[in-house]
C-alpha cells in the first residue's frame, strides 16, 4: 500500500522518521510530500496514492484541508495523529484550535500518561479491541466537535481524543502519538492501528 506521508518542516527528520518507519515496518510504501509543495508537486505525489498520513505538528500546515478533501473525495485512507487529527476536526468549519496549556496531555511523545475512553460501536474499538486504554500525550491545543467525524474517545477529562468518518472503512484521526509508541515492543494498540490503516481495503 502506497501512503502519502506529509512532512512538516518543524518536525525535524528524527520526528518525520518514526511516522515514516511505522509505514514500512508494517508493509506500506512511502511517498513524502513537503507541506511547502507547490500543487502541481503534490497532484503528481498523489497519483496512485491508497492513503494519506497527516502528522502532528505545531500548526495546521498548507495542505491539510486540501489532502482531507482529497481523502474524502477519493475514498482514500487517512490517518490523522495529534495536530492532524486536529485538522480533520475543524475540516470546513471555520472553528479554532483551543488552548489547554500543560498538565496530562502535554508530556513526553514516548511514555503513558493517560486513559482514553473509546466508544464501543467504532471502528476505532473494532480495531483496538479494547474501550478503555492508555496513551502518550504531547498537545497543547484540544478541538470542539465540529460535526465533520464522529468523536469515537475522549480522555477522562473529556477532551476529543480520537474522530473517524463512519462511511469510510478507515477515516480515523488520533490526539495521541501511535508512531512514537510502536518503539516500545509491548504497545499492541498502536501495532493494531498502523496495521488497519496499512490494509489495502475500500
Amino acid at each position: 500500500m502506497k501512503v502519502l506521508l506529509l512532512i512538516r518542516p518543524e518536525n525535524g527528520d528524527e520526528r518525520n522518521s518514526y511516522y515514516q518507519k511505522a509505514i514500512t515496518s508494517f508493509g506500506g510504501e512511502v511517498i513524502r510530500v513537503c507541506d511547502d509543495a507547490t500543487e502541481e508537486e503534490l497532484l503528481k505525489k498523489l497519483k496512485g496514492v491508497d492513503g494519506i498520513l497527516l502528522p502532528g505538528g505545531d500548526i495546521i500546515g498548507n495542505w491539510d484541508f486540501y489532502l482531507i478533501d482529497y481523502a474524502i473525495k477519493n475514498r482514500l485512507r487517512l490517518l490523522g495523529i495529534c495536530q492532524g487529527m486536529q485538522s480533520m476536526a475543524v475540516w470546513k468549519t471555520g472553528r479554532d484550535l483551543v488552548g489547554i496549556g500543560g498538565g496530562q496531555h502535554n508530556n513526553d511523545e514516548d511514555d503513558y500518561h493517560h486513559f482514553v475512553t473509546i466508544k464501543e460501536s467504532s471502528k476505532l474499538r473494532q480495531i483496538i479491541g479494547k474501550d478503555y486504554i492508555r496513551v502518550n500525550s504531547f498537545h497543547n491545543f484540544t478541538v470542539y466537535d465540529g460535526g465533520n467525524f464522529d468523536v469515537v474517545a475522549r480522555s477522562d477529562d473529556g477532551l476529543i481524543e480520537a474522530i473517524e468518518n463512519p462511511d469510510h472503512p478507515f477515516q480515523i484521526g488520533v490526539q495521541w502519538h501511535p508512531e512514537r509508541m510502536l518503539e516500545f515492543e509491548h504497545d499492541l494498540y498502536s501495532e493494531k492501528l498502523f496495521r488497519a490503516f496499512l490494509e489495502k481495503k475500500n
